[in-house]
């Protein structure tokens, strides 16, 4: 939230994006490579305070430069089928970068060690980051009145909002669910698939794909009918696939792998939607504030957008830990396996529910027209 803050009431030749993804990009890549390379050799109380600073500069540059680059797409396009465009292109090739940086981690590893793999994968994210400078455009400059605003000012007046608030909620319920399901996956694959952990790649490289060759068909819907339903339509989807999950291995008839691999993308596919549909609700959002305080503070919510991310995430180690707790996590007694994926239905109807006062229209005059503006 600190970063979008700083970088919506920016002034310089540069705009109010680049100058914090040109310094940040160089700051990630660093700090990435340095992850694997302690300062120590072996176990000792160096190597932890040295990880320990080492992260908080990766999540430092990771936000200097996701942030801006997210508050970037409301500029690009006032028009709501060409930001649904943009946020889809995104999505796919995020997902299809993702695919291939684990992918190749692993040979990388295995043939030349820890550091010159990071050296490689971070070299080619420090040039794609840097190469971003070229495509970022802006129209808008900062307005006299951000320059004067405090940050908890601005803060507590964003989140007192009825409509940030129901968006903020539904993100912090529903995006749990993903990271969830990356935690689930490696207990489902041995405890009721009856495979190797390492098997479970092949499950979450059905799932990356999945969601990536989803993204066109998202498009067209998002396009076609108003965001906010069709995020609900997202949710509801994505319901209905983990509910599903929770049988897989129940019935002998077919292989458990093979109902994995079938039942799996059930939910994979709304979750292509999900991370579209929601950067293009941001924009949205930025929009019904420059109506309201007749600003453009784009980065600012991309940065809550982040944070209520986070925070949902960070849920995911006490949820899994509660609930294997509670119903068990072993060969003998896997039901709280099955019982993770029934969370994520919950945590998915949890969101629904906080979503649904939110009613923003796709486009400027949509919003002004239902909120009385």
């Amino acid at each position: 939230v600190l970063i979008g803050y700083l970088s919506d009431r920016t002034r310089s030749r540069w705009g109010r994006r680049k100058p914090y993804i040109f310094i940040s990009t160089p700051i990630l890549f660093l700090a990435f490579i340095l992850v694997w390379l302690p300062p120590v050799a072996g176990n000792s109380p160096v190597n932890v305070v040295s990880l320990a600073v080492v992260l908080f500069f990766y999540y430092w540059g990771y936000t200097g430069v996701l942030v801006p680059w997210f508050a970037v797409l409301p500029e690009m396009s006032d028009q709501n089928h060409e930001r649904v465009k943009i946020a889809s292109i995104g999505v796919a090739i995020g997902v299809i970068g993702a695919l291939a940086g684990g992918g190749l981690s692993g040979p990388l590893f295995q043939m030349l060690g820890a550091f010159p793999m990071a050296l490689i994968l971070g070299g080619a994210a420090f040039v794609a980051g840097e190469l971003t400078l070229f495509g970022v455009k802006e129209r808008f400059p900062v307005s006299s009145e951000a320059q004067t605003l405090g940050f908890f000012k601005v803060v507590k007046e964003v989140f007192a909002d009825r409509q940030v608030l129901s968006f903020s909620l539904m993100v912090m319920f529903v995006q749990l669910t993903y990271q969830l399901m990356l935690m689930n996956v490696p207990y489902t694959t041995t405890l009721i698939l009856g495979r190797k952990e390492a098997d479970a790649s092949l499950l979450m490289g059905e799932v990356i794909i999945v969601m990536a060759a989803s993204t066109p068909m998202w498009y067209r819907l998002l396009k076609k009918f108003p965001k906010r339903k069709v995020f609900r339509g997202i949710i509801v989807a994505m319901m209905v696939g983990f509910i599903l999950n929770f049988f897989v291995g129940v019935s002998k008839a077919v292989s458990p792998m093979i109902q994995a691999f079938l039942i799996f993308p059930v939910a994979a596919i709304p979750m292509g939607g999900m991370f579209a549909a929601v950067l293009g609700l941001i924009a949205d959002l930025t929009d019904y504030d420059q109506l309201k305080s007749g600003q453009r503070r784009e980065a600012i919510y991309y940065g809550i957008y982040g944070i209520v991310r986070k925070t949902g995430w960070a849920l995911c180690s006490l949820i899994l830990a509660g609930v294997f707790s509670a119903f068990g996590y072993s060969a003998d007694n896997s039901f709280g396996v099955r019982v993770i994926w029934l969370v994520c239905a919950l945590s998915c109807l949890v969101g629904l529910l906080f979503f649904t006062p939110y009613k923003l229209g796709d486009t400027k005059e949509e919003t002004r027209k239902i909120m009385g503006l």
